[in-house]
């Protein structure tokens, strides 16, 4: 498969001093789901808000590398023309417009839509694959759970009909059964409407799980990458992320 995603070379600079990425390189071939872990600290985070140019809002700038999406240069663009693209970004925390209802924060992703359909075709969309969202949608988002937050976050995602979605730490702060029913829709909304996905997620297990290839960046950098098959046999990776000591994984 082509290749959506390419990250080459990218150094990112924080307050003209910082250096949060040094070197980063990778890809996210069409349809994948790419997982990129690492400590905190890493860079995963910056990485993705690089790709969806919020650098600028935290006084951040990319000063070497480039991104490309589909051959097209992302560095020249403002973070409303990326979305337009069809690069919808879902932040740690989940961000939901906590005052709106429901329904009103998938209203509000309709002017991200990379082309006009339907709004009652896009909402029951979301519905399908979220059936409490359903119930919930003339209630305040403020007021439902975490996992129902994450899940309309996912909504409106799904609402800008994205070519890629960028997740950032889609398990944080939520119950292991939560986990693993959104990560189970996740996987879905790959596997019907091949919308790639770049994974940032400090809970390994899951997304060397629900992932077809990885990488692990230290310190700014890429330091491994590879099939997730090959990534959760490595013994460091099973020692660092997965919690496996040696003597247990031989």
């Amino acid at each position: 498969m082509a290749a959506v995603l390419e990250i080459k070379d990218l150094e990112v600079v924080y307050q003209g001093v910082i250096q949060a990425l040094s070197s980063l390189s990778l890809q996210v071939p069409a349809g994948a789901i790419v997982a990129l872990l690492g400590a905190n600290g890493a860079g995963k985070t910056t990485t993705l808000k690089a790709v969806s140019n919020f650098l600028p809002l935290e006084n951040g700038r990319v000063t070497r590398g480039s991104i490309t999406i589909g051959g097209e240069d992302m560095l020249r663009l403002a973070p409303h023309q990326i979305v337009r693209r069809g690069i919808f970004h879902i932040r740690e925390g989940r961000h939901v417009f906590s005052d709106m209802t429901v329904e009103e924060n998938l209203v509000a992703s309709t002017f991200a839509q990379r082309s006009p359909r339907p709004r009652r075709q896009a909402f029951d969309e979301v519905y399908a694959y979220f059936p409490i969202l359903s119930q919930r949608r003339g209630q305040q988002a403020g007021y439902l759970s975490g996992g129902e937050q994450q899940m309309l976050a996912i909504g409106r995602a799904l609402v800008a009909d994205p070519q890629m979605i960028l997740l950032d730490e889609p398990s944080l702060g939520l119950a292991p059964l939560i986990v693993h029913e959104i990560f189970e829709i996740i996987a879905r909304i790959n596997r019907e409407k091949r919308v790639s996905m770049l994974l940032v997620e400090q809970n390994a297990v899951i997304a060397l799980k629900y992932a077809s290839y990885g990488y692990v960046i230290e310190t700014g950098r890429t330091v491994l990458e590879g099939t997730t098959e090959k990534l959760s046999a490595d013994r460091d990776i099973q020692k660092f992320y997965l919690g496996v000591e040696a003597h247990e994984a031989a």
